[in-house]
Formats: structure tokens, C-alpha cells, sequence
């Protein structure tokens, strides 16, 4: 245990780019409040309580994709670029544990940007929570930001073995703002969508999470819930296999290098 926390404080501190007060700040908690101060005015103004609700609670959900992914690739790609990856795959170090450590500190941030998104709600556009179901609503954003930071993790493996890895985070990004709920309801696309759109985190989380919002136990959809945390563990074990993977090929070749110029 010592070792792998040992892991989550140097990966996190030694490789995480936003780790100063004015980048933290402005990319946790100022970037979120500006999305959702967008997104609720503009329910309030649709002139439904229900659309400011979706907004507040579709966009505080996706903003802890916004701020974790970034933040675990950012983890792999610098230790990459800086050269200290090749000392991790030339080391005894229990490739698991480090794995896991890279998402750690970053699972927390993605808690805080929510938190933050819903409290501007409640101050700039009156967002109810009296009817909350608390331990169903608090149980829904848990799992949500774990099946996010798992992708986080298998997201990690391309941007330690394409240069551009960031294009194919920016898509899984875009998938989830235009398909999980956030803004648009699941319910418009045709039904083949809506299956591919599960596949993403949110998706399904989010169904949990507007329900106990308005009070109903978390039972009426522990489905979804169920969905939402497997396809964190389909993520992140895909993830492992493929920073495995990487690894082996990279002893193989001698080189870093999977891409040639």
C-alpha cells in the first residue's frame, strides 16, 4: 500500500500540467461555472424548470469528463515526452498498482468540478434540491466518475502510443456531450444510437442521477447504475491490457517509437 500511494502522489504532482494555483483554479472550478451558467440561463429562458434542471444536471456531469480525462492522459503523455516512461517499463514496479495510481488524484477533481457547476446553479438560476434523494444522487455521481476515469485510463494507452492522441480523446469528448443526455435527450436518437451511446460513461449514469434528483429511490434505476459501473470496468481493463501491450512492444522494438514519421 505504501508503494502505490507513494505512486498516486508522484505520478499526480511530477506529471499532472494544471498542478499550479491559476491553471487548478481556472480549469476546476472557473471553466464549469462558466458552462453551466451557460446552459441553465439558457433553460430558464426555454421557460421550463425541468430544462434547467436537465442543463444543470447533464452539464455538472459532463464537466467531470472535461477535467478528468485531460488529466490522466496528461499523466502518460509526460511521462512519455519526459522520458521516465522507459524507466517504469525497465523497473520492478508492479505494473497494475501504476496503473491505477494515474487516476487517483484525478477522480477527486472531477467531484469538485461538479460540485462547483451544481452550487453556481443553486445561486444563478435557483436549482431546487429539496426533493433530492441524497444517498441515490451522491451513489449515481460516484459511479459516474468512476466509469469517466476509467476511460480516462484506457484513453491514457493512445496518448503514450500516438503522437495525436489528443484528436481521439476531443472525440470521446464531443460522443459524450452530444450523445449521454447531457443536452440532448437519449430518447430523440433511434434506437441503435441510443445502444452506442450507452457504451459511453454518462449515459447511463446520468438516467440515475436526473431520477434521484427529483427524489425517486435509487432502486427504480439500478440498471443503469449497474451499466454505468461496467463500463467503467470494461474501460479500464482494456486500458490495462493495452498499456501492457505497449509495453511489450516496446521491448521488442528496443524503442518508444510505434509510429514511424
Amino acid at each position: 500500500m505504501r508503494h502505490f500511494l507513494s505512486q498516486v502522489y508522484t505520478t499526480y504532482t511530477g506529471l499532472f500540467g494544471w498542478l499550479n494555483w491559476f491553471s487548478y483554479v481556472s480549469t476546476v472550478i472557473f471553466r464549469p461555472v462558466v458552462l453551466v451558467i451557460i446552459y441553465s440561463v439558457l433553460g430558464r429562458f426555454a421557460g421550463s424548470p425541468e430544462a434547467v434542471r436537465s442543463y444543470a444536471l447533464g452539464i455538472a456531469a459532463y464537466t467531470m469528463a472535461v477535467m478528468i480525462l485531460p488529466g490522466i492522459t496528461q499523466c502518460y503523455t509526460y511521462d512519455r515526452s519526459g522520458g521516465t516512461l522507459s524507466f517504469v517499463f525497465a523497473s520492478p514496479v508492479n505494473r497494475l498498482e501504476n496503473y491505477l495510481a494515474r487516476a487517483v488524484l484525478h477522480y477527486p477533481n472531477g467531484l469538485l468540478s461538479f460540485v462547483s457547476t451544481l452550487v453556481t446553479a443553486w445561486i444563478m438560476v435557483g436549482l431546487d434540491f429539496g426533493a433530492v434523494n441524497w444517498g441515490g444522487f451522491i451513489t449515481a455521481t460516484l459511479v459516474i466518475a468512476l466509469s469517466i476515469t476509467a476511460l480516462g485510463e484506457f484513453l491514457g494507452t493512445f496518448a503514450i502510443v500516438f503522437r495525436d492522441w489528443s484528436n481521439i480523446q476531443t472525440v470521446f469528448v464531443g460522443l459524450i456531450l452530444v450523445l449521454s443526455g447531457v443536452i440532448i435527450p437519449l430518447s430523440v436518437f433511434p434506437a441503435p444510437v441510443q445502444e452506442i451511446a450507452r457504451l459511453l460513461p454518462v449515459t447511463n449514469g446520468l438516467i440515475s442521477l436526473q431520477s434521484t434528483f427529483t427524489g425517486s429511490p435509487l432502486a427504480d434505476t439500478s440498471g443503469e447504475i449497474i451499466r454505468e459501473a461496467l463500463t467503467g470496468l470494461v474501460y479500464v481493463v482494456a486500458g490495462y491490457f493495452g498499456f501492457r501491450a505497449f509495453e511489450i512492444a516496446a521491448k521488442k522494438r528496443g524503442s518508444l517509437e510505434q509510429e514511424t514519421s
